[in-house]
């Protein structure tokens, strides 16, 4: 495959940045110590811009205003976020080719399943009747798209991703390998011979530009729907629970589980191994620190963490005195023997 190759006035111009140093033509994007003189590296900060330097690159980006020793035979582009435009530089120099359009002959595709105009059908997989597949979809090896399925344009599935029957996939959703989507939630009643299966008649609905991580499982409704709104990031091995609700633009890493019926707003972020209670409400805006306990509902637009999880501050105060016990104890100790 050739190599792709800028002028640092065009990612100038992508980037919206202010170039400045020698003009150069860049062929990689790498870190700062794999550079070279064909490579550009992205600095968050002054001391990786110096480590940067030090392996002669040929373009830096760095924050506005970041101070640099010396940048003589480098083309410097000064960005306003430097995590932004390594986001827009990686999507630049990706060369990891999509599968080419067209059905692999070991792939079966139902008679009434339709498929839009480029999309590919890896080997092995499996498109049931009455699935619909949106124009330029591409659908890996070993996939099983279930009875009803709608799939929208633009989207990637890699290889071992399993919709359940009656899943909606919105436009440009990437599912990576592992995803299971609408198996059933974890639901079932007493009964006098031991526990009785809750039949889950729902669906799961995915909005546009969701991407969700390796081996994550979202259980279909039970009745009505699951629901993850558009431009959502879920990470690996994340089990998202029955009826719930995510909003749009949420931030959910990985190992993190949120129990059934849990509603969370716009623009949350959970971080890493966060356990989210049933029946709950997560605000707009609302962050949960890693290993978070979720018990109740969280306002929006508040930091909480811990295990039961509670305001941010309060969590901080709390540990600081249990810190100080030993020495509190002495204390009390001390008095006593006064005594």
């Amino acid at each position: 495959m050739p190599m792709t190759a800028f002028d640092t006035s065009d990612l100038a111009a992508r980037l919206g940045a202010t170039a400045r140093g020698r003009a150069a033509r860049v062929r990689a994007l790498t870190s700062a110590e794999d550079a070279g003189p064909d490579a550009i590296v992205v600095a968050t900060d002054a001391d990786a811009a110096a480590r940067a330097l030090a392996h002669g690159p040929a373009a830096l980006v760095v924050a506005r205003g970041v101070e640099l020793d010396d940048a003589a035979g480098c083309a410097v582009l000064e960005v306003d976020d430097p995590r932004l435009a390594l986001a827009h530089l990686s999507q630049l120099f990706d060369r990891r080719p999509a599968p080419a359009s067209g059905v692999a002959p070991s792939a079966v595709i139902a008679d009434d399943a339709r498929l839009g105009a480029g999309v590919a059908v890896g080997p092995a997989s499996v498109v049931a009747a009455g699935a619909s597949v949106g124009d330029d979809t591409r659908i890996g090896a070993s996939c099983s798209i279930g009875e009803g399925v709608r799939i929208g344009r633009g989207c990637r599935l890699f290889p071992g991703v399993v919709l359940y029957d009656g899943v909606v996939v919105g436009d440009r959703v990437t599912l990576h390998a592992g995803t299971v989507i609408g198996a059933d939630g974890f639901g079932y009643a007493a009964g006098p011979r031991g526990a009785v299966k809750i039949h889950h008649l729902g669906s799961v609905e995915i909005g546009d530009d969701v991407e969700i991580g390796a081996n994550t499982a979202v259980d279909r409704g039970t009745l009505g729907a699951t629901r993850i709104g558009a431009r959502t990031k879920i990470d690996n091995h994340c089990q998202i629970g029955h009826n719930v609700t995510i909003g749009s633009d949420c931030l959910i890493a990985g190992m993190t589980g949120i129990a059934g019926s849990t509603t969370l707003g716009d623009g949350v972020v959970l971080g890493g191994y966060v356990a989210v209670a049933d029946h709950l409400v997560i605000g707009d805006g609302a962050r949960l620190a890693g290993r978070s306990g979720v018990t109740k509902d969280v306002p929006a637009g508040e930091t909480w963490a811990g295990f039961p999880a509670q305001p941010y501050r309060r969590w901080v105060r709390g540990l600081y005195l249990q810190g100080r016990l030993e020495r509190i104890w002495a204390v009390v100790k001390g008095r006593d023997a006064d005594r």
